[in-house]
């Protein structure tokens, strides 16, 4: 457990919370935090069990709570501060909190040094030299702050209650509420998200230390635009990534992503091919969008990573098998043969007419439980096969949703019957019919813990990042 674990774990445990600088007539429910009430709805419904306080001088109620004045008005004490003020109200802030021994605080307000100009940049300066000598620590400015499930703390409504052990860190607030929506729509739920913007206390390489020594965090994510202390991050870098898989994706890979990066958190986004470079040195792996970022999340949430490179395509439509095993070999994985033992096997109860045995496997036994649990079981019995990827779709609107189930039924009696990797590919489809039931399908995947990919194309470049992962080590 590292020293600085031991010092930022209880300020992300705060035990009351107070919200500066919240609206009154900001209306509830929206997806953002609306004027610090979108905070209040978030933690609340997360069921933080501590005091909230909410701090307006021009309401004396605001959801139900008690609003106060100013901070310093509070008569219990207060752990952890969100600001929603104004950027030239800080001050004041900072010298009530000060006061009142607030531990941590998370600057939602913006306009600061990202916006370019001196003057906002001298007084972000001048604002985080005051809390530093006061011995305060800060998320921001400029962030959507923090998401521990354990803690009861959230920065967006909607965000699953219930703990797990994936991390993120992200420079983006925006970038990391799309992640946790995409993620835990398939069945990842997180043991902290931290949005940290400006960085101007706590910065990547904090985060990144913090969660690698965080025994409630098994893999971690990283949405990263620029670095603030070079030699620091990659020795932090190269000590998490020898403890757990590490997955960055980086802001400002071009002229144009680098200028937005400088405007959106003041990053200077250095070159890619360094960052490139120091990540395969690290063992780190880097993708390049939020879908990557979010289908690493779902794989090492559920899989063991595959021993080697091939795979058995089990699906039905002899096309698609064969689009299935394009996309797997230009992912730099194979699709061997089955050797004629186990196709011998297979055929004892696949049909002659209409259906492929060698590999892809083009079979209707996806529909029958039992029959595919054996067909898994047999098709990644050959020492050459390393996992099995399950391709389906609901795009001709057959059934209903008991059809959905029973799909699933049979996805889990394949993974049981064997000991290597089961990943399912969905294709999209866009009918009525076929949506209702994609959505049912996703939604029982993760339920069961199946690891579900929205097509062919990114199950295969899953599926080839973690064997090169694997590789790598």
């Amino acid at each position: 457990m590292s020293q600085l674990f031991d010092q930022l774990d209880p300020l992300f445990h705060p035990r009351s919370v107070a919200i500066a600088g919240i609206s009154s007539s900001t209306r509830r429910g929206g997806g953002g935090p609306g004027g610090g009430v979108g905070f209040l709805d978030s933690i609340r419904e997360m069921g933080f069990d501590g005091p909230l306080y909410p701090v307006n001088p021009k309401a004396q109620e605001i959801a139900g709570l008690r609003c106060y004045p100013s901070l310093r008005d509070i008569p219990g004490h207060v752990d952890y501060l969100i600001s929603s003020v104004p950027a030239p109200a800080v001050p004041e802030l900072v010298e009530d909190a000060i006061a009142k021994g607030v531990r941590m605080i998370h600057f939602f307000t913006a306009g600061f040094s990202e916006t370019g100009e001196d003057d906002r940049t001298q007084l972000e300066q001048q604002v985080m030299s005051r809390l530093k000598e006061a011995g305060i620590r800060v998320l921001g400015p400029n962030c959507m702050g923090l998401y521990a499930p354990t803690a009861g703390l959230a920065f967006m409504p909607g965000f699953p209650v219930e703990p797990g052990d994936t991390a993120l860190v992200s420079q983006s607030g925006a970038n990391a509420g799309e992640f946790v929506r995409q993620a835990s729509e398939r069945g990842v739920r997180f043991s902290k998200v931290f949005s940290y913007g400006n960085a101007t206390d706590l910065n990547e390489s904090h985060l990144l230390e913090y969660a690698a020594a965080d025994p409630a965090t098994k893999a971690i994510f990283a949405y990263i635009e620029g670095v603030r202390d070079g030699r620091r991050f990659v020795e932090v870098l190269r000590q998490a990534a020898r403890q757990k898989p590490v997955v960055i994706l980086k802001g400002g890979r071009t002229g144009a992503g680098a200028r937005a990066a400088a405007s959106h958190t003041g990053s200077l986004a250095g070159s890619l091919q360094v960052f490139d470079a120091l990540c395969r040195q690290m063992g780190a792996l880097r993708v390049e969008s939020m879908e990557e970022l979010a289908d690493l999340a779902v794989a090492f949430r559920y899989l063991t990573p595959p021993a080697g490179r091939g795979v058995a395509v089990v699906g039905a439509g002899g096309g698609t098998s064969v689009l299935a095993a394009d996309m797997i070999d230009a992912a730099g994985l194979e699709v061997p043969p089955l050797p004629e033992t186990v196709q011998e096997e297979l055929r004892r109860f696949t049909p002659v007419a209409g259906t492929s045995i060698r590999n892809p496997l083009d079979m209707m036994s996806i529909f029958q439980p039992e029959q595919f649990a054996t067909t898994v079981r047999l098709a990644s019995q050959p020492d050459n096969i390393h996992s099995v990827l399950f391709h389906t779709s609901f795009g001709f609107g057959r059934g209903d949703n008991s059809y959905v189930e029973n799909l699933v039924r049979s996805v889990v009696a394949g993974r049981e019957a064997t000991s290597k990797p089961v990943v399912v590919a969905l294709r999209p489809t866009l009918t009525g019919s076929g949506t209702e039931q994609t959505s049912a399908f996703v939604e029982a995947c993760a339920r069961e813990g199946i690891a579900l990919f929205p097509g062919l194309d990114r199950a295969a470049s899953t599926l080839a990042r973690l064997v090169a992962w694997q590789e790598s080590r």
